[in-house]
């Protein structure tokens, strides 16, 4: 049995278990001085807390020398004001993260208010520190910094202590290696090490009805990021990626890496709250074995699947694009209205099968990037526009804008106008199967264009059942010839729809079985 490893890169800036290092930072107003306490403590034992009463005031830990963050590194930081009903709103900075190189020189991030909170609590924040990411600059604050903390504005007295700060971490987030069919690594089991008392990270938390992540979520990755081996499982749970107004725009994201990591999902929800880090799903190797069933994907930003990645009775909602990369989409939905200029890239139409493609914004359904000829099997397009060079339902746009694009489009797939951004040539056959049913034993078939002896399929013998497929509109005369039964025509038979056809042969009383 291999138990699963729950990492994080996470490094401790403060844990706020003593007032060490720590200063104050205020207008002048009223407000006590700062102090541990554990009234207000979520990770450890206490918390760095303060009254603050018609001001601006706030904490800020000295780090003693400033810190180079990593490209995709973040500061999280646990503050609250428990006297919501006498914070400025959001837009004013009621609460604020502070950071930055001096008490002097920092950037605010205003990250809640009484309008966006007003029931109160600790909470997590996730902020990349950069001027584009912040609300408010002061002063002149350098690249690496060396205080953090937060602030609150408050515009009434408080009747005690109103405002904490506990601990201060930067890295991305949980790195998840190991595990077995036996014992997998699930969300579950990373929840409660993301919430216990000494870790609190603040990246995968349980919450009502599932769980809430903010970060990176990364399967197959030890926490130096390199590519390890894990067998994740998990089903029937809702997973929310925050919203962070803060962080880089592709922050939040479950990603599986590894050529021998096994990955599974079943009936799992996923749900973007911010049009700005909505959330990701990315596969990393193609050789990694993912399946999807029965999952919903709502308003999350990019899935980036590979080869060994299967999609089945699963559906994404106002989502960004689905990149295919090689994988097998089944009987699933796609309703995107956001991202890229199609709600599906696609490098082998022939992989995606049974799926319903709505149109309910300004994109294509599918933009195929392959040439060639592919069996398009039962798909469905609903609302796309002809000659729009908008929202057809299908855009070719091959690599260097050459080639061509044959779809057989079969088993009552809808036909589908297109898009064509090649010098070559878009041919869709909109086909259909027939099958002939109730064939007696070592009957010979022939299938030929009306009117002609110009045969387009047929078997020599069969018994019971033979499928063919030719375009709808084709008509054909079917003809039957069998040793033991009388020869049968159905003549002048015309396809429109894939359909069994029963037939019924007589028994030929002259036959004698030498």
């Amino acid at each position: 049995m291999a138990a699963g490893v729950y990492g994080v890169d996470l490094q401790d800036i403060n844990l706020a278990e003593s007032t060490t290092g720590w200063v104050d930072i205020n207008q002048a107003g009223g407000g006590g001085a700062l102090s541990i306490e554990v009234d207000f403590a979520i990770q450890g034992s206490f918390a760095i807390t303060r009254q603050v009463n018609n001001t601006r005031r706030g904490v800020l830990y000295n780090n003693g020398s400033t810190i180079t963050l990593g490209a995709d590194e973040h500061i999280f930081v646990w503050t609250v004001c428990a006297t919501p009903g006498i914070v400025d709103n959001k837009s004013l900075g009621g609460n604020r993260l502070s950071i930055g190189t001096t008490t002097n020189n920092y950037y605010d991030f205003y990250v809640n208010g009484a309008d966006t909170l007003p029931q109160g609590g600790m909470t997590n924040y996730a902020v990349y520190y950069a001027a584009a990411s912040a609300s408010l600059t002061n002063g002149s604050p350098g690249a690496n910094p060396q205080y953090f903390g937060a602030q609150v504005v408050t515009n009434n007295t408080a009747k005690g202590d109103n405002f904490a700060c506990d601990a201060i971490r930067r890295g991305t987030g949980f790195y998840l290696t190991a595990g077995d069919a036996t014992e997998p690594i699930n969300f579950d089991s990373a929840s409660i090490v993301n919430d216990s008392n000494a870790n609190r990270y603040g990246i995968l938390s349980n919450i009502q009805g599932g769980y809430s992540l903010k970060g990176r979520f990364v399967i197959g990755q030890n926490t130096s990021a390199t590519p390890t081996q894990a067998y994740f499982d998990a089903s029937n749970k809702n997973v929310t990626f925050l919203t962070t107004d803060f962080t880089k725009d592709d922050f939040t994201k479950i990603i599986i890496d590894h050529p021998s990591t096994f990955y599974n999902n079943e009936s799992i929800t996923f749900t973007g709250t911010s049009t700005f880090n909505p959330g990701q799903i990315v596969f990393n190797d193609s050789s990694t074995t993912g399946s999807f069933t029965n999952c919903n994907f709502n308003t999350i930003g990019k899935t980036f699947f590979q080869a060994n990645v299967s999609a089945t009775g699963s559906n994404w909602v106002s989502c960004d694009t689905v990149f295919q990369s090689g994988s097998n989409l089944f009987s699933s939905i796609l309703r995107t209205t956001v991202g890229d200029s199609a709600s599906m890239l696609v490098d082998d139409p022939s992989l995606i099968r049974q799926c319903v493609f709505n149109n309910e914004g300004s994109k294509h359904g599918i933009e195929v990037t392959s040439t060639g000829s592919y069996v398009f099997e039962a798909n469905t397009f609903n609302n796309f526009d002809s000659g729009s060079n908008a929202n057809e339902a299908l855009y070719f746009n091959p690599p260097g804008g050459t080639g061509d694009l044959t779809l057989q489009i079969t088993d009552g797939g809808t036909s589908i106008n297109f898009r064509n951004a090649s010098s070559g040539t878009v041919t869709i056959e909109n086909n259909a199967t027939i099958t002939l049913t109730g064939l007696e034993e070592n009957t010979e078939v022939r299938v030929f264009d009306v009117g002609t002896t110009t045969e387009l399929a047929g078997i020599e013998n069969v018994t019971g059942s033979f499928p063919f497929t030719l375009e709808v509109g084709t008509t054909v005369d079917i003809a039957l010839i069998s040793l033991q039964y009388q020869n049968k025509r159905v003549n002048n038979f015309t396809i429109t729809e894939t359909q069994d056809l029963p037939v019924s042969q007589t028994f030929d009383r002259n036959y004698s079985n030498p």
